[in-house]
């Protein structure tokens, strides 16, 4: 920024100037020190668009980086809520295949009870029915024992 350079020369000058005997007082070039001065205040507007630009290029920065800040807050929001809602989506698959298996297997036992009972009735006809078949062999053995 040229305004700190020309107060920077003008402070330089005082430093640098003669000093009045016995006092604290120093003799300065006045043209030198008008010239100083007029160059601060035709380059005061130059400076202050200077740092007005800055000023803007930071706030334009800061408005990027919130944007981008929101924006990385917003797909953090949606991947939990999707991790959220899969968690939630396995949970009620683990529990609708839990009682998918306990009815399965309730079924199966029902099944294999059924099965059993009419095994046995099966077996328990058949026996009734070989026993009469026994019983009419015997009979007709017997029958053929007394002919002889």
């Amino acid at each position: 920024m040229k305004c700190f350079q020309a107060i920077e020369q003008l402070q330089n000058l005082i430093m640098d100037s003669p000093k009045v005997p016995f006092s604290n007082k120093v003799i300065i070039n006045k043209e030198q020190a008008l010239n100083l001065i007029d160059e601060i205040v035709r380059n005061i507007p130059e400076d202050l668009k200077d740092a007005k630009r800055v000023l803007e290029e930071e706030q334009r920065i800061l408005f990027e980086a919130k944007q981008q800040g929101d924006l990385i807050v917003k797909e953090a929001e949606t991947t939990i809520e999707k991790m959220v809602d899969e968690n939630e989506i396995t949970r009620l698959a683990r529990e609708k295949s839990e009682q998918i298996l306990a009815y399965t297997k309730q079924t199966a036992r029902d099944l294999r009870t059924g099965a059993n009972e009419y095994a046995d009735e099966v077996l328990e006809n058949a026996q009734k029915y070989l026993e009469e078949l026994l019983e009419t062999l015997k009979r007709g053995r017997d029958e053929l024992n007394k002919a002889k």
